[in-house]
């Protein structure tokens, strides 16, 4: 058996004595130990936090579901969420506002990924873009102006991440969180398992591709222009820029959410 565990070092002693010290503790917390999927908030009184946690905790029993992540702690690789674990602190690292990664763990028999999890600290009184544009009466949905202000946030950080060379990878509205205070809105980045430096040879207009798609029917042309100005700087060139997202936009797979009616 091959256990690996990360921990941000900040933490590892307030997790070891709230038991939280060992690739073990992890797959125990959530309770339903036999669950293939988990994702659920736990509650650990860990100092310099705020005590709240999301966990995402995955198990494998047979080969079946596992030869669909080979490369990716099947065999070879790093797990979904080792992967996510290691991303979201390159984020935090370079700056770019992103969910705190506070553990990770994976498990190989014999080559074979068995479990993984990621425990991260939760934000409080968020909700992702998603569910927000998608929600009648919304304050993000009704002001166009803290739309404008979403935007240009993500622009801004999609741009930093460019610039280190790292690709998010799964650059969805569902994937960015959304806090409103008194109208001026903060946003976090979550989810991204299959992201990472150099993207993992996605292309460097990736995630400008994903969350345009996303957004589109759901946030006006002029809003997605103003995250791609944010995205571009002052010197970019938007032109050249709409024609690679709109090339890359059509390559990505998969069905687009619908937007709601209006």
């Amino acid at each position: 058996m091959g256990d690996r565990f990360l921990v941000d070092e900040a933490l590892r002693e307030g997790l070891a004595g709230a038991g939280t010290a060992t690739a073990q503790d992890l797959f125990a917390l959530g309770g339903n130990a036999s669950a293939h999927r988990v994702g659920t908030f736990v509650e650990l009184d860990v100092a310099g936090t705020s005590g709240r946690f999301y966990l995402k905790r995955y198990a494998y029993p047979g080969w079946g579901k596992a030869l669909g992540l080979v490369g990716r702690g099947t065999l070879w690789g790093r797990a979904p969420e080792v992967n996510e674990f290691l991303a979201l602190q390159w984020l935090r690292a370079h700056d770019v506002p992103a969910v705190r990664p506070v553990a990770a763990a994976s498990r190989r028999v014999r080559g074979r990924l068995v479990a993984h999890a990621l425990l991260t600290e939760a934000v409080l009184d968020v909700v992702d873009l998603d569910t927000r544009l998608h929600t009648d009466g919304d304050p993000l949905r009704t002001s166009r102006a803290a739309r404008r202000r979403v935007a240009a946030l993500m622009g801004a950080n999609l741009a930093r991440m460019r610039s280190g060379g790292f690709v998010h990878g799964d650059c969805h509205a569902r994937n960015i969180l959304v806090r409103l205070e008194a109208g001026e809105p903060a946003i976090w980045f979550a989810d991204c398992r299959r992201g990472g430096v150099e993207g993992r040879r996605r292309g460097p207009w990736f995630d400008a591709a994903c969350l345009d798609r996303d957004l589109r029917g759901v946030m006006t042309r002029g809003e997605r222009r103003r995250a791609l100005a944010a995205f571009l700087g002052p010197d970019g060139d938007a032109k050249q820029a709409v024609l690679h997202i709109a090339t890359a936009r059509e390559q990505l797979r998969g069905p687009r959410r619908a937007p709601s009616p209006a």
